[in-house]
């Protein structure tokens, strides 16, 4: 007759010495190791202290969140930090390195064991626009006057442009996560505006806590974009009332900077409402707003202070000296693109071109500058597709439009909010040709 007894369930191990209890003395053991280590640091010096003291608090997040709560956590800060970026670092604008690295460096320690676990997957203009940029980048750098200081921005550019990118593509938030990224860097926008009565300017222009007012503006506007996006993530009427103030104080920040372009680039946006919503309706509205708008920009002109984005459009005397150094640095770049057209010169003169686009071609020839574009057109063309959280494409079109009068291509208060629309590039592909699911259902989507 067959054996009919039926194998026992294995039990979990309980306290003898085994796997669990082990694996419990083990990391009492070294937690308490930690503890007298940071003891011994704290005692060195105040300095000291202050890093211990760090240490501690990092380790009871991480005991007490987990390592992947924590990591999200930094990089909530990082998005947070971003508006000010260089404004509230300790070295100032000349750090090579801020808290917004620090945090986001935080972050991916932490991330490493899942990263590990995930496959990177690209879209193919975006792997073959990066692909001609480093070949580019690399063989102008070495060629480059000034080797070293063009091999450093190189490397600053490319922590944005692949490492950041590619971050968020193998990371793979859910869109409630990058909700709440992009949230975090309005709230830090909202308080470098809030500080910018308190904390002057320069002349008659406002920065907050960023270092300089077109750093103010141009968060301001990368605020707004990413609230239009983040106005359609929910219906209830007490969040978009939330999303309509908060866009408010973000128009109030690009003009209290004087950001003439800032102000141009928000125009611009409003002005893509009707095509992105498909919408003959507010295109109507929009033209109706844009009428009364014109009849009263004389008394907005009159009314605002000399320093304000509506003053200097008009003309002011603060205006005309920028356009006069933004002339020169742009025919400084040109100058400089027509030494090596094709090569380009590598990256130590780029800051002074002051337009990204310009100083990408300067930089690394045409060849660089078709694989700049790109990456450029992967990540803004889904705005016209069908997926459901297309409308993040406002975040990359208001880079788009606002990089050419920046000097920095490694600007973290540009790129940091933009980041996140490389899921949507990747995820554009799988509902290509499908309908655009309802508000509370695409809500609902990771």
């Amino acid at each position: 007759m067959p054996n009919q007894t039926v194998a026992r369930t294995p039990r979990a191990p309980s306290g003898d010495g085994t796997t669990g209890v082990l694996e419990t003395r083990l990391v009492t053991g070294l937690l308490v190791l930690v503890a007298v280590g940071l003891v011994y640091v704290a005692a060195r010096g105040p300095i000291a202290a202050i890093a211990a003291s760090l240490m501690a608090i990092m380790l009871l997040l991480l005991a007490v969140l987990g390592r992947e709560r924590l990591a999200f956590l930094a990089m909530m800060g990082a998005f947070a930090t971003a508006p000010m970026n260089k404004g509230i670092s300790p070295g100032g604008a000349e750090s090579p390195i801020s808290i917004t690295d620090v945090l986001f460096g935080l972050a991916v320690m932490l991330l490493v064991p899942t990263l590990l676990r995930r496959s990177l997957k690209l879209p193919l203009a975006y792997t073959i626009g990066i692909s001609l940029i480093m070949i580019t980048g690399t063989l102008s750098t070495l060629f480059s006057p000034d080797p070293l200081i063009s091999s450093v921005q190189f490397v600053q550019w490319l922590i944005v442009i692949v490492g950041l990118l590619g971050l968020f593509a193998l990371w793979s938030p859910t869109w409630r996560m990058v909700d709440v990224l992009l949230w975090s860097y309005v709230v830090g926008q909202m308080a470098s505006t809030l500080y910018a009565p308190i904390g002057g300017g320069v002349g008659n222009r406002y920065q907050g806590l960023s270092h300089h007012p077109n750093e103010f503006g141009g968060a301001g506007v990368m605020a707004f974009a990413a609230l239009m996006y983040l106005w359609r993530r929910n219906d209830a009427v007490w969040y978009r009332v939330v999303v309509a103030l908060a866009m408010a104080a973000s128009v109030g920040s690009v003009v209290a900077s004087g950001s003439r372009a800032g102000a141009a680039v928000l125009a611009g946006l409003v002005l893509m409402i009707p095509f992105v919503e498909r919408s003959a309706l507010k295109g109507f509205l929009l033209a109706v707003l844009g009428a009364l708008f014109v009849f009263a920009l004389p008394f907005v002109v009159g009314n605002s202070g000399e320093g304000s984005a509506i003053a200097r459009l008009a003309g002011s005397a603060d205006a005309l000296g920028a356009d006069r150094a933004r002339t020169e640095a742009q025919d400084f770049g040109i100058d400089l693109f027509l030494q090596h057209p094709f090569v380009g010169n590598g990256f130590s003169d780029a800051l002074f071109v002051h337009n990204v686009v310009l100083g990408v071609a300067s930089s690394t020839g045409v060849i660089g500058l078709l694989g700049y574009l790109m990456v450029l057109f992967t990540l803004a063309r889904p705005i016209i597709g069908n997926h459901p959280n297309r409308r993040l494409g406002y975040v990359v079109w208001a880079f788009i439009a606002i990089t050419p009068t920046f000097p920095g291509l490694e600007d973290r208060t540009l790129w940091v909010p933009m980041a996140p629309a490389i899921l949507l590039a990747i995820q554009a592909r799988m509902t290509s040709g499908k309908p655009e699911p309802a508000t509370r259902a695409a809500a609902r989507i990771r």
